[in-house]
């Protein structure tokens, strides 16, 4: 069943890509129903050149997506979309907004929090989350949100489940999630973009810290930490960043930390810092979204050249040898054919403190609309 899901979700993608009816604008009364179709699936390859010869190369096609969008009468939106990954279907965003002006805007549903960069989705610039935000920024939550935009500041704030929509369990604890977001230059050419995003969770589940190697066919066993839980009282995550563009030129960087709240015992406390730096070496001026006060993808027939460094430290954690700590180097190259079809190139480099270090290549043709 699940291989026919998958098979019909590609269908699905190739017979509207490119399609003229993919949105529907139905005229009423009240205003304009405009319904438009979306998904995306990647194909990934990947050579893996690590010390100690295990091969584990490959190539999969996974994270295969398909939804709907409907926004009515400039003031009502709403989304839902599912996901065939890792052998199993699942929810991704589920939500439905209300804007009574264009500066505010109200959602419910499944949907990130306002924290960290895994918001980014088809913009992401790399293969590969970073392996900080890995860590430290949750998936979609079940919750409540208020937005506020406008030139100079974005201001979010909201009350989420501890879980998502396909949890079954009723008692998952609460989220509170903040964000903002300061312009201090805002033009058509130059960006500069200074935030905060704070994070308290509060849940009777166990804490799981996580670390990873940002290569799609790595094993667990190459992260700093393959799983770690603890019981705990409360967790209190941020995330501070800074980000500036000027015409082709874009430098992002985030430091985000957790402290975990141990009953009778000290607090845990982990931290990381990732960098990356983009350049448009063909195209035009990088994209920015004032609303959601993140990057988004270059035009077609861009060629962008990235970097992008990470440091994870989870020293706290019970590594044994491998002490906690991760450095990751990244080079990217992207080209984006047209606004529905890019092709993404990584070289990854990591290395955990006094164990061996980690090399690999891959790519990734994503096929989206």
């Amino acid at each position: 069943m699940r291989n026919s899901f998958k098979s019909l979700l590609a269908l699905a993608l190739m017979a509207v890509a490119g399609n003229a009816f993919a949105q529907v604008v139905i005229p009423t009364e009240k205003g304009d129903l405009k319904l438009r179709i979306m998904g995306r699936t990647n194909v990934d390859a990947g050579l893996f050149i690590g010390e100690d010869g295990d091969d584990r190369d490959g190539v999969a096609m996974n994270d295969t997506r398909l939804g709907v969008q409907a926004n009515f009468d400039e003031k009502y939106a709403a989304k839902i979309e599912i996901c065939f990954a890792d052998k199993a279907i699942s929810f991704r965003d589920l939500w439905v907004s209300y804007a009574p002006d264009a500066n505010k805007t109200i959602k419910f549903g499944n949907f990130f929090m306002p924290y960290g960069s895994k918001i980014l989705g088809l913009a992401y610039k790399f293969v590969e989350d970073a392996p900080v935000d890995y860590t430290f920024c949750p998936s979609r939550k079940m919750g409540v949100a208020y937005d506020y935009v406008s030139d100079k500041v974005l201001l979010s704030a909201g009350i989420f489940s501890d879980g998502n929509v396909d949890a079954r369990a009723t008692n998952k604890g609460y989220n509170l999630s903040a964000k903002a977001v300061v312009h201090p230059v805002l033009t058509d050419e130059t960006v500069v973009h200074i935030s905060a995003a704070p994070l308290f969770t509060k849940s009777d589940n166990k804490v799981s810290i996580k670390g990873i190697v940002p290569f799609t066919f790595a094993t667990p066993q190459q992260a700093v930490v393959a799983s770690q839980s603890m019981d705990a009282k409360h967790q209190f995550r941020y995330d501070i960043e800074a980000l500036y563009i000027n015409k082709r030129f874009l430098w992002e960087t985030h430091f985000m930390g957790t402290t975990v709240d141990l009953p009778g015992e000290n607090n845990y406390k982990a931290n990381g810092l990732f960098t990356q730096v983009s350049w448009h070496l063909i195209g035009t001026q990088q994209k920015y979204n004032k609303k959601t006060g993140l990057v988004a993808n270059a035009a077609p027939k861009t060629l962008e050249l990235l970097l992008r460094a990470d440091y994870l430290n989870l020293i706290g954690l019970d590594n044994g040898d491998n002490e906690g700590k991760q450095l990751d180097l990244t080079l990217g190259l992207n080209y984006f054919f047209s606004k529905y079809l890019n092709f993404k190139f990584n070289y990854v480099y990591a290395a955990k403190k006094d164990a061996d270090h980690f090399n690999g290549v891959q790519g990734r043709l994503q096929f989206s609309f």
